[in-house]
């Protein structure tokens, strides 16, 4: 009964306005234009995932139902750890990609007017996209087309992609058409996969051991669900993911996620000793201290008996339950639950002063060391000071409640402190996501973990920190490489029996082809890591510099940068002035996976002009130049398309490992990428 009281409050006091997660929006800029926003018309999501990372194509069109031109502001909210990578935009039949220039975000029209541009800025988001398109004309329809990466979540063995389709706060009509396209692709037996946001309304077309996929496609719907795809890949011995690209003129990428053990019992739990950090400053006045308090006393209900704990507040001073953490009794338990009903707000804010505080109870290192922060994050704080008497390692995960948090301290203190951070929304279920994140952390398995490569040309590794490995929580790492070549990776650390180590054989790939999200994942890791820089400690040109630099080399906004859609066909460069990437009216895309073995799916798109052409072909050569295999696509129309190819000839028989060539054939207009055979 407690509970539900508190979660409802929780929804109280963070819905100040409903939840607004949403679909991309276009919103003209003519005040007369009689609606708030283009007619949304049809939405296909195209989505990629390899093991925890994910790709993301959302293609849309957009009517202008008035009898007057018009220019108009695309919005996308995007979330917190995800990057949007490209742009595309339609005018007539023509394709034109955006270029990303130094200035700021298209202003979303009517924004400080409050109304309905009030809350599309709200829900676009710090790190959503804005940008401004140009003479939409009467009863036309205009197209675009966003990529962007991110990363999937993990919980208890399950993997979770979400995708912000609920937009019934603005829209109240149906779309003509949503179309939805998952392939998962995955290093082990897939066991299962299934759209939980659309039961029953989706199907799986294909599915192999390692391979899925997943459509789903309906007329006439009202988008009033975000789109939410689970996935369980087990995972029975600490093992990981890997993959890499090379790149001719410039250093290799690479990401890994290391895979903690799913089936460990309790008898290979490290015990641990946690300190609960509780800020009680004025920021954290009424339901936001109410609710961090009770947060705090679930998860005293999860140690246990041989852990030890202490809870430590803070605001102008630090105050101290214990003098040094004590055993997780029944008896001292429920005494830290009466210390906790007497904490309130204080003035003042003294974060530093109070993770020292935390790091200098811990005097050895016998046990797994934690601290649990929930903070606002307004203070003065540098992480770095914090790091440097962080004699134990001992891990720093914060917690922020609302949007009224100062992420870029937050999660640094965390990342320098072999931490991770997480934040609660409106509307978030604070019971279930706290009892969640408890869970990441209760179970360590191996502490003091070393990652050692076999090789000495790793650099710019994100994060710095290796943290303890816990059963319910993944590691992510990425790093740039100089040379291709194998290499091993040695995971080791204390667990209960003493000293483990495992190896790993890593193949750090030549090829510039296969696994090109990996340069995605690596820009983005470096772009979040120059902006929390400059968040903390002040706008230093030569940070600015590098961060405009990332940015533009890897076609990633960041703070400093914006897509902007210039309609000019001249191609110049980026740095002196404004640019237009036009793309070829139709297209291929590529292929996945890539290296393949059995079969591919060759991604293309077909231009408005391809329907008075019947001369459309995608054809096969190999590294000789030979022609082995063709594809009729004569029967399509206009869009994005994708075929299998299965890897046999002419004559059915089994094409050999090696390089072939694709060929997308539309009339004159051929487009080519390379494909990899590994049998």
């Amino acid at each position: 009964m407690i509970r539900n009281i508190l979660i409802n409050l929780l929804v109280a006091i963070f819905a100040v306005s409903s939840n607004l997660s949403a679909d991309g929006l276009l919103r003209s800029n003519e005040e007369a234009y009689p609606e708030d926003f283009l007619r949304h018309r049809l939405t296909k999501i195209d989505v990629h995932i390899r093991g925890q990372f994910a790709e993301t194509t959302v293609y849309q069109e957009f009517v202008n139902e008035w009898y007057q031109s018009t220019d108009a502001v695309y919005a996308f909210p995007l979330a917190p750890d995800a990057r949007a990578t490209n742009f595309f935009y339609w005018r007539n039949d023509t394709c034109f990609k955006a270029i990303l220039k130094v200035k700021e975000q298209a202003v979303n029209p009517g924004t400080g007017e409050g109304g309905v541009a009030a809350l599309v800025n709200e829900y676009i988001g710090r790190n959503g996209i804005k940008v401004a398109l140009q003479d939409i004309a009467p009863n036309s329809i205009q197209r675009t087309q966003l990529n962007f990466v991110s990363r999937c979540d993990y919980f208890q063995d399950k993997m979770a992609y979400t995708f912000p389709l609920d937009t019934q706060d603005f829209l109240k009509y149906p779309i003509d058409l949503l179309d939805v396209t998952i392939h998962l692709h995955a290093n082990a037996a897939i066991t299962s996969a299934e759209l939980v946001s659309h039961p029953g309304e989706w199907r799986i077309v294909k599915q192999e051991r390692d391979y899925i996929r997943l459509e789903m496609k309906k007329s006439k719907t009202y988008l009033t669900r975000n789109l939410k795809f689970e996935y369980i890949v087990p995972n029975d011995a600490l093992d990981l993911d890997f993959y890499s690209v090379a790149n001719d003129s410039v250093p290799g990428h690479f990401v890994l996620t290391v895979k903690p053990d799913e089936t460990i019992d309790e008898t290979n739990v490290l015990n641990k000793r946690l300190i609960f950090l509780l800020d009680v400053s004025s920021h954290m006045y009424g339901d936001k201290l109410d609710l961090s308090k009770q947060a705090v006393a679930w998860c005293l209900d999860l140690l246990q008996p041989d852990d030890y704990f202490n809870i430590v507040t803070f605001s102008y001073s630090v105050n101290s339950w214990k003098t040094v953490p004590v055993q997780a009794t029944a008896l001292n338990i429920q005494n830290a639950k009466n210390y906790l009903k007497g904490a309130s707000t204080e003035w003042g804010s003294d974060m530093e002063s109070a993770l020292i505080h935390c790091l200098q109870q811990f005097q050895d290192d016998l046990l797994c060391n934690s601290i649990l922060a929930f903070a606002s994050g307004f203070t003065p704080l540098d992480p770095r000071i914090v790091e440097s008497f962080n004699q134990f390692k001992a891990g720093i995960f914060t917690i922020g409640l609302g949007d009224d948090v100062d992420r870029a301290k937050l999660e640094t203190v965390s990342l320098l402190n072999y931490g991770f951070t997480t934040y609660f929304d409106e509307g978030d279920n604070l019971y279930n996501g706290i009892i969640r994140v408890f869970t990441q952390i209760n179970r360590p398995v191996l502490k003091d973990t070393r990652m050692e490569f076999g090789r000495s040309d790793l650099h710019d590794l994100f994060p710095i920190k290796v943290p303890t490995i816990y059963q319910g929580s993944r590691f992510f790492m990425t790093g740039r490489y100089n040379a291709s070549g194998q290499s091993v990776l040695s995971i080791a650390g204390y667990a209960v029996d003493g000293v483990q180590s495992l190896d790993f054989n890593l193949d750090f790939s030549d090829s510039p082809d296969s696994n090109k999200f990996a340069e995605s994942f690596w820009a983005k890791e470096k772009i979040d890591a120059l902006e929390r820089e400059i968040a903390i400690y002040g706008e230093d040109e030569t940070l600015k510099q590098e961060l405009i630099r990332v940015s533009l080399a890897y076609n990633i906004r960041c703070k400093y940068t914006a897509y902007v859609a210039d309609y000019s066909p001249e191609h110049t460069d980026v740095d002196d002035s404004p640019a237009l990437a036009l793309v070829p009216q139709s297209y291929i895309i590529g292929n996945y996976p890539n290296p393949f073995n059995p079969s591919t799916t060759i991604q293309f798109f077909l231009a408005a002009d391809a329907a008075k052409i019947h001369g459309k072909f995608i054809r096969i050569y190999n590294i000789l130049g030979q022609l082995v295999a063709v594809i009729d696509i004569s029967h399509l129309g206009p869009g994005l398309h994708s075929r299998q190819f299965h890897a046999f000839d002419f004559a059915g028989r089994q094409l050999g490992s090696g390089t072939y060539l694709c060929q997308l054939v539309v009339g004159e207009i051929v487009s080519t990428v390379r494909m990899s055979l590994v049998r």
